[in-house]
């Protein structure tokens, strides 16, 4: 029953592979929007420990790197879902990529954690909000 799951998976996964064209485009949009979310973190950076920087302006920029964060993660997800793709497209664009599948996954376990870290800390600047 095992070895049956796992050939439909297989199937069912090498059945919607992405054209390449497909690919890029999902990548550049993903990796459009990181950008962005880059940007927007340094243009919104605050020192949390700056006692001066009003408590909204740190939980703007804490709500910047959790964007970041998960803005990362989306990439990742998809360059995992879609590896053989990827790799695909780093060899057709002459990039020089050496990472792994399980380097992937690795990095994005770590993505992952700092995104709750975020997330938790996010929670924590708002609720010291609401007792001031």
């Amino acid at each position: 029953m095992k070895l049956l799951s796992f050939i439909l998976l297989f199937v069912s996964c090498s059945c919607f592979a992405l054209s390449s064209e497909e690919f890029d485009k999902q990548y550049q949009n993903l990796n459009g929007e990181h950008n962005k979310a880059v940007i927007n973190n340094m243009i919104y950076s605050k020192d949390y420990d700056d006692k001066k920087i009003p408590l909204s302006e740190k939980i703007e920029s804490k709500s910047k790197w959790c964007d970041l964060t998960k803005t990362r993660i989306n990439l990742l997800d998809f360059v995992i879902q879609n590896f053989s793709s990827y790799k695909e497209w780093v060899k057709k664009n002459n990039l020089d990529d050496d990472a792994n599948l399980d380097d992937f996954n690795k990095f994005y376990e770590n993505q992952q954690k700092t995104y709750i870290g975020c997330m938790a800390g996010l929670e924590k600047l708002k609720m010291d909000q609401k007792v001031d």
